[in-house]
């Protein structure tokens, strides 16, 4: 089984799920993040999904920030996008939950869940969080397109850097026909 399917097998286990990104958030990790949470709750609508960390003003487009300080989250996942330590994840202690899932494009700093996908290849998180959507066939809506692609635009630079690859291309080429995203408005 593909680490993709086995991120989903979770996914489905747990009605409750946290979603927490790095502190200092940039487009890539509140993209994946907000990304991550609709897709969830797109398929499985009675799952409690919150994303957690401090909220970024100048990207609240993205979407507002969940509040989990009563939440009893030790039959709850984690799942840690976009960052490599421990100590720079924002809004969540993953030793309080049962399972934790760490989803990242950085050179590994800390091995610290249960399931890593870590390919320093990709050139963002979002790109990986696409890289799910695709190899478990899950359909999403333009709302979903536009955080991803702006994710991956972000950490590319609009694709200036040389870890953006024929691959990152051609994942966002699916996602603009599958989404048919207005990918110019995007960059106002």
């Amino acid at each position: 089984m593909n680490i993709y399917k086995q991120i989903f097998k979770q996914i489905k286990k747990y009605d409750t799920i946290v979603i927490a990104r790095h502190i200092g958030a940039d487009p890539d990790a509140l993209g994946s993040q907000f990304a991550l949470k609709n897709i969830i709750l797109e398929l499985f609508p009675d799952k409690k999904i919150y994303t957690v960390g401090n909220p970024a003003s100048r990207f609240k487009f993205f979407g507002s920030q969940d509040k989990i300080d009563n939440l009893n989250t030790s039959k709850a996942m984690c799942i840690v996008l976009d960052t490599p330590d421990i100590k720079r994840i924002d809004g969540a202690n993953i030793n309080n939950f049962e399972y934790v899932i760490k989803i990242d494009h950085h050179p590994i700093i800390d091995k610290y869940a249960n399931i890593e996908l870590i390919d320093e290849d990709s050139c963002s998180t979002s790109q990986l969080i696409l890289e799910f959507i695709f190899n478990n066939k899950i359909e999403i809506n333009k709302e979903i397109g536009e955080k991803l692609y702006l994710g991956i635009v972000g950490d590319t630079d609009r694709f200036l850097h040389d870890y953006t690859s024929s691959k990152t291309f051609g994942l966002v080429n699916k996602l603009i026909d599958e989404t048919n995203i207005n990918f110019t408005e995007l960059y106002k």
